[in-house]
């Protein structure tokens, strides 16, 4: 009896010794939901009667069997089990539910002398995410921003254009979730765009191998981006700007004191106590007052586009926009008018601006005068022989000069809102 009781002593030692586990090495599950560590005895040795003790990292108590939970560390009480209905079967899978981020780490499975070892690690996928337009860098490219929230671990945010190529994102400002182990990401990227282009913002949860992505559609027309001459052009602006400025002062100044110097002549002529010299000094002065500068005659006879000939009694081409110049030869320089008229004005003796009639003329006993409204005496230094005409749509401006001296000599300026057309004439 002694013999045969010895003899299964050995055999059941044997037994519990030969045991092997069989595990998974790594385990990925959602953060707070059940999680089932796996661990089953090889051969599917019943292990009601055996000894299990699960432990976590340094020796943690998890779940001790038959102990049960009570056995357990307090972070895990009424969260562990075994499946009581698979022991027999030689599976003793740890259960556990509530999961959370604590959780996560190497568990060891020990069944008798036998051990094995299971990693568990946790994640969580985010909101979809969005994507948002931030601004406009310049006129083709296109700052976005793709935001998501809650996600465990920190994910990993790419980025691709429709025709497969990768983009350089940059992380942006993060809201702060406070205790809370979530992330909410927020990256940004910015690309030159073109009409019809797709832009994806993926995120990937790095523990699950699971992602979420959205999709934007870039339609619509993009202006070209800006050229190093475009930027020099807005540099320079504003220093031409002041230039034009200045010289539309000193244009004003002298504008102003050749009308002084003309009234001082009407003044002059209607008043027998000046005398001859003082009369002589006048016009010297006003003289010096019209003459138009080299350069400024340059840019004058710039706008000389079409050349044509106007004699007495004839009208030229039709002029409807930008700058024209042409000249008049006088030939009988003590009588003449010439300037532009609408297409449909008749020259007389009433043919002012308002009657859509511009001229300057020259007559025995009436001298030299702009048509006007009353009529307007002008008081050259010489007798002109050449009259050249600029009329400038734009600006809305007709001005006669004496071209035949040197320095050339401003006769008078009209300014008004010229109809499209105007014919030159020469009466």
């Amino acid at each position: 009896m002694k013999i045969v009781l010895f003899v299964l002593f050995v055999a059941f030692s044997s037994s519990r010794q030969d045991i092997q586990l069989q595990t998974s090495p790594i385990v990925r599950s959602s953060l707070g939901e059940r999680v089932l560590l796996p661990c089953r005895i090889v051969g599917g040795h019943s292990a009601p009667a055996l000894t299990v003790v699960w432990t976590k990292d340094q020796g943690v108590a998890v779940y001790p069997h038959p102990a049960g939970e009570e056995g357990a560390a307090a972070g895990f009480r009424r969260r562990t089990s075994l499946d009581q209905s698979q022991l027999a079967a030689g599976d003793v899978s740890l259960l556990l539910s509530n999961s959370s981020a604590g959780d996560e780490g190497n568990y060891t499975c020990q069944v008798e002398r036998a051990s094995g070892r299971v990693e568990l690690r946790l994640g969580r996928l985010g909101s979809r995410p969005r994507l948002l337009v931030d601004r406009f860098r310049s006129g083709r490219s296109l700052s976005l921003s793709c935001v998501s929230r809650g996600w465990y671990p920190v994910p990993v945010v790419s980025w691709t254009r429709s025709d497969g190529q990768a983009l350089v994102g940059a992380p942006l400002d993060a809201a702060d979730r406070g205790s809370s182990v979530l992330t909410d990401v927020r990256d940004g990227v910015t690309l030159a765009v073109r009409d019809g282009l797709n832009v994806t913002c993926a995120v990937l949860n790095p523990v699950l191998q699971a992602q979420s992505e959205e999709v934007l559609t870039i339609t619509g027309d993009f202006p070209p981006d800006a050229s190093r001459w475009l930027l020099a052009f807005w540099a320079v602006s504003p220093l031409v700007a002041m230039a034009a400025g200045i010289m539309g002062y000193f244009f004003k100044r002298k504008r102003d004191s050749i009308k002084d110097a003309e009234r001082r002549a009407r003044e002059a002529e209607c008043e027998p106590l000046m005398n001859e010299d003082e009369y002589a000094e006048l016009k010297k002065e006003l003289s010096g007052a019209r003459a138009v500068s080299s350069s400024e005659w340059k840019r004058v006879l710039s706008k000389r586009k079409k050349i044509f000939l106007l004699t007495p009694g004839s009208v030229g081409p039709e002029l409807s926009s930008g700058s024209h110049y042409w000249e008049v030869p006088l030939r009988d320089p003590s009588e003449w008018r010439v300037g532009v008229k609408k297409k449909d004005a008749v020259l007389g003796r009433d043919s002012f601006p308002e009657m859509g009639v511009w001229s300057l003329s020259c007559s025995p006993g009436k001298g030299y005068r702009a048509w006007l409204h009353p009529p307007f005496p002008i008081t050259p230094s010489s007798q002109p022989k050449r009259v050249g005409i600029l009329l400038d749509f734009s600006e809305g401006q007709l001005t006669l000069y004496d071209s035949g001296t040197r320095p050339a000599q401003r006769l008078y300026t009209f300014k008004a809102v010229f109809p499209s057309p105007v014919l030159p004439f020469y009466e």
